[in-house]
Protein backbone atom coordinates (compact mmCIF):
# COMPACT_ATOMS: atom_id res chain seq x y z
CA UNK A 1 0.00 0.00 0.00
CA UNK A 2 2.86 2.27 0.19
CA UNK A 3 4.31 1.94 -2.82
CA UNK A 4 0.76 3.07 -4.25
CA UNK A 5 0.24 5.78 -2.33
CA UNK A 6 3.78 7.11 -3.08
CA UNK A 7 3.97 6.72 -6.82
CA UNK A 8 6.55 8.56 -7.59
CA UNK A 9 8.45 6.22 -4.69
CA UNK A 10 8.15 2.83 -6.25
CA UNK A 11 10.41 0.80 -3.75
CA UNK A 12 10.06 0.30 0.04
CA UNK A 13 12.55 -2.00 2.01
CA UNK A 14 10.77 -5.38 3.12
CA UNK A 15 11.98 -8.00 5.51
CA UNK A 16 14.16 -9.15 2.62
CA UNK A 17 14.36 -6.57 -0.22
CA UNK A 18 12.79 -3.95 -2.21
CA UNK A 19 9.07 -4.18 -3.34
CA UNK A 20 9.11 -2.60 -6.46
CA UNK A 21 5.70 -2.17 -8.56
CA UNK A 22 6.60 -0.71 -12.06
CA UNK A 23 4.31 2.09 -13.43
CA UNK A 24 2.04 0.16 -15.73
CA UNK A 25 1.41 -2.53 -13.46
CA UNK A 26 0.49 -0.43 -10.65
CA UNK A 27 -3.50 -0.88 -11.36
CA UNK A 28 -3.17 -4.33 -11.36
CA UNK A 29 -1.62 -4.61 -8.22
CA UNK A 30 -3.81 -1.91 -6.47
CA UNK A 31 -6.99 -4.25 -6.81
CA UNK A 32 -4.67 -7.13 -6.07
CA UNK A 33 -3.91 -5.44 -2.32
CA UNK A 34 -7.60 -4.81 -1.72
CA UNK A 35 -8.07 -8.53 -2.58
CA UNK A 36 -5.64 -9.48 -0.37
CA UNK A 37 -6.04 -7.15 2.58
CA UNK A 38 -10.16 -8.62 2.60
CA UNK A 39 -8.86 -11.92 2.99
CA UNK A 40 -6.72 -11.28 5.76
CA UNK A 41 -10.20 -10.30 7.49
CA UNK A 42 -10.96 -13.67 7.35
CA UNK A 43 -14.65 -13.43 6.87
CA UNK A 44 -15.71 -14.08 3.11
CA UNK A 45 -19.16 -15.78 2.73
CA UNK A 46 -18.35 -16.02 -1.04
CA UNK A 47 -14.74 -18.07 -2.41
CA UNK A 48 -11.98 -16.39 -2.24
CA UNK A 49 -11.55 -16.47 -6.00
CA UNK A 50 -15.25 -15.21 -6.76
CA UNK A 51 -14.26 -12.12 -4.91
CA UNK A 52 -11.73 -11.17 -7.93
CA UNK A 53 -12.00 -10.06 -10.97
CA UNK A 54 -8.75 -10.11 -12.26
CA UNK A 55 -6.57 -12.84 -12.88
CA UNK A 56 -3.31 -14.55 -11.00
CA UNK A 57 -0.24 -16.27 -12.07
CA UNK A 58 0.64 -18.94 -9.86
CA UNK A 59 2.60 -17.52 -7.77
CA UNK A 60 -0.89 -15.94 -6.90
CA UNK A 61 0.78 -12.52 -8.36
CA UNK A 62 -1.60 -10.45 -10.61
CA UNK A 63 -1.61 -10.48 -14.40
CA UNK A 64 -3.99 -7.97 -15.17
CA UNK A 65 -6.42 -5.48 -13.75
CA UNK A 66 -10.47 -7.07 -13.27
CA UNK A 67 -12.00 -6.18 -17.05
CA UNK A 68 -14.96 -4.21 -17.64
CA UNK A 69 -18.68 -4.38 -17.50
CA UNK A 70 -18.09 -5.48 -13.90
CA UNK A 71 -17.36 -4.08 -10.21
CA UNK A 72 -13.19 -4.97 -9.50
CA UNK A 73 -14.11 -6.78 -6.10
CA UNK A 74 -16.67 -8.46 -4.79
CA UNK A 75 -17.04 -9.23 -1.08
CA UNK A 76 -19.58 -10.91 0.49
CA UNK A 77 -20.44 -11.26 4.01
CA UNK A 78 -22.68 -13.27 6.31
CA UNK A 79 -24.57 -9.13 6.53
CA UNK A 80 -23.85 -7.26 3.41
CA UNK A 81 -21.49 -7.22 0.81
CA UNK A 82 -18.92 -4.56 -0.05
CA UNK A 83 -18.74 -3.77 -3.71
CA UNK A 84 -14.62 -2.21 -4.07
CA UNK A 85 -13.53 0.18 -6.89
CA UNK A 86 -10.13 1.40 -7.18
CA UNK A 87 -8.80 3.95 -9.68
CA UNK A 88 -5.16 6.02 -9.70
CA UNK A 89 -7.35 8.61 -11.82
CA UNK A 90 -6.54 11.66 -9.77
CA UNK A 91 -7.74 14.36 -11.92
CA UNK A 92 -11.47 15.69 -12.89
CA UNK A 93 -11.22 13.13 -15.58
CA UNK A 94 -12.21 10.95 -12.10
CA UNK A 95 -15.78 11.50 -12.20
CA UNK A 96 -15.84 11.13 -15.35
CA UNK A 97 -14.28 7.59 -15.92
CA UNK A 98 -15.84 6.20 -12.77
CA UNK A 99 -19.36 7.97 -11.65
CA UNK A 100 -21.82 6.19 -13.81
CA UNK A 101 -19.44 3.09 -13.99
CA UNK A 102 -19.31 2.55 -10.14
CA UNK A 103 -23.04 3.46 -9.69
CA UNK A 104 -24.21 0.94 -11.89
CA UNK A 105 -22.16 -2.02 -10.96
CA UNK A 106 -23.44 -1.09 -7.19
CA UNK A 107 -27.00 -0.56 -8.73
CA UNK A 108 -26.44 -3.97 -10.35
CA UNK A 109 -25.51 -5.94 -7.32
CA UNK A 110 -27.95 -4.00 -4.76
CA UNK A 111 -30.51 -6.16 -7.14
CA UNK A 112 -29.25 -9.26 -6.48
CA UNK A 113 -28.59 -9.73 -3.39
CA UNK A 114 -31.19 -9.85 -0.48
CA UNK A 115 -28.80 -8.08 1.90
CA UNK A 116 -27.14 -4.49 1.97
CA UNK A 117 -25.04 -3.73 -0.25
CA UNK A 118 -22.13 -0.92 0.20
CA UNK A 119 -19.64 0.69 -2.86
CA UNK A 120 -16.35 1.41 -1.40
CA UNK A 121 -14.45 3.79 -3.86
CA UNK A 122 -10.88 4.14 -3.49
CA UNK A 123 -8.10 6.56 -4.78
CA UNK A 124 -4.99 8.12 -3.77
CA UNK A 125 -6.88 11.75 -3.76
CA UNK A 126 -10.84 11.62 -4.39
CA UNK A 127 -11.50 14.68 -6.68
CA UNK A 128 -14.24 16.33 -5.13
CA UNK A 129 -16.78 15.84 -8.20
CA UNK A 130 -16.39 12.03 -7.90
CA UNK A 131 -17.30 12.83 -4.35
CA UNK A 132 -20.65 14.65 -5.07
CA UNK A 133 -21.72 11.70 -7.28
CA UNK A 134 -21.14 9.44 -4.52
CA UNK A 135 -22.97 12.06 -2.14
CA UNK A 136 -25.91 11.83 -3.81
CA UNK A 137 -25.75 8.39 -4.86
CA UNK A 138 -29.00 7.95 -6.76
CA UNK A 139 -29.56 5.74 -9.69
CA UNK A 140 -32.57 5.04 -12.05
CA UNK A 141 -33.23 1.31 -13.60
CA UNK A 142 -34.96 0.87 -16.56
CA UNK A 143 -38.45 1.37 -15.41
CA UNK A 144 -37.09 4.61 -13.73
CA UNK A 145 -37.61 2.79 -10.32
CA UNK A 146 -34.97 5.18 -7.93
CA UNK A 147 -32.38 3.54 -5.88
CA UNK A 148 -30.45 4.96 -3.13
CA UNK A 149 -26.55 3.90 -2.91
CA UNK A 150 -24.29 3.53 -0.62
CA UNK A 151 -20.86 4.25 -2.03
CA UNK A 152 -18.28 6.12 0.28
CA UNK A 153 -14.84 7.32 -1.21
CA UNK A 154 -11.92 6.54 0.96
CA UNK A 155 -8.35 7.28 -0.28
CA UNK A 156 -6.06 4.86 -0.22
CA UNK A 157 -4.00 6.05 3.20
CA UNK A 158 -7.33 5.89 4.93
CA UNK A 159 -7.59 2.81 3.92
CA UNK A 160 -4.72 1.86 5.35
CA UNK A 161 -4.84 3.78 8.65
CA UNK A 162 -7.98 1.42 8.88
CA UNK A 163 -6.76 -1.71 8.12
CA UNK A 164 -3.83 -1.33 10.39
CA UNK A 165 -5.83 -0.01 13.27
CA UNK A 166 -7.68 -3.15 13.09
CA UNK A 167 -4.56 -5.26 13.35
CA UNK A 168 -2.86 -3.95 15.64
CA UNK A 169 -5.86 -4.02 17.94
CA UNK A 170 -6.27 -7.77 17.28
CA UNK A 171 -9.82 -6.45 16.54
CA UNK A 172 -10.49 -7.96 13.18
CA UNK A 173 -14.15 -7.58 12.81
CA UNK A 174 -16.16 -7.47 9.83
CA UNK A 175 -18.69 -5.29 11.83
CA UNK A 176 -16.22 -2.65 12.06
CA UNK A 177 -15.90 -2.01 8.29
CA UNK A 178 -20.10 -1.80 8.24
CA UNK A 179 -19.97 0.93 10.81
CA UNK A 180 -17.05 2.59 9.13
CA UNK A 181 -19.12 2.49 6.28
CA UNK A 182 -22.51 2.88 7.95
CA UNK A 183 -21.41 6.49 9.86
CA UNK A 184 -19.70 7.70 7.08
CA UNK A 185 -22.94 7.51 4.67
CA UNK A 186 -24.90 9.41 7.28
CA UNK A 187 -22.27 11.87 7.27
CA UNK A 188 -23.39 12.91 3.61
CA UNK A 189 -26.52 14.03 4.44
CA UNK A 190 -26.97 18.08 4.25
CA UNK A 191 -23.02 18.36 3.51
CA UNK A 192 -21.20 19.45 -0.10
CA UNK A 193 -18.39 16.76 -1.58
CA UNK A 194 -15.65 18.77 -0.05
CA UNK A 195 -17.20 18.89 3.46
CA UNK A 196 -17.76 14.78 3.44
CA UNK A 197 -14.37 14.29 2.25
CA UNK A 198 -13.30 16.23 5.47
CA UNK A 199 -15.65 14.47 7.63
CA UNK A 200 -14.88 10.74 6.11
CA UNK A 201 -11.21 11.45 6.64
CA UNK A 202 -11.96 12.55 10.50
CA UNK A 203 -14.29 9.34 10.99
CA UNK A 204 -11.58 7.41 9.64
CA UNK A 205 -9.00 9.09 12.13
CA UNK A 206 -11.33 8.76 15.04
CA UNK A 207 -12.27 5.24 14.28
CA UNK A 208 -8.74 3.91 13.88
CA UNK A 209 -7.53 5.51 17.40
CA UNK A 210 -10.60 3.99 18.76
CA UNK A 211 -9.34 0.80 17.58
CA UNK A 212 -5.61 1.23 18.49
CA UNK A 213 -6.93 1.82 22.18
CA UNK A 214 -9.00 -1.37 22.20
Amino acid sequence: MDVLINPRRRTVRGDDEPIIIPQTEAPAYFEWILWRAFLAIDSLVNKPYAARRFKIDHEFLPVGTAPGNGPDLIFEFEDFVVVVEVTLTESSRQEAAEGEPVRRHVAELAMQYEKPVYGMFLANRIDSNTAETFRIGVWYTRDDTRMRLDIIPFTLAQFKAFFEAMFTSRNVRVAAIRDLLDTCGTLRQNLHAPEWKAEIAQTVQAKAASLNRS
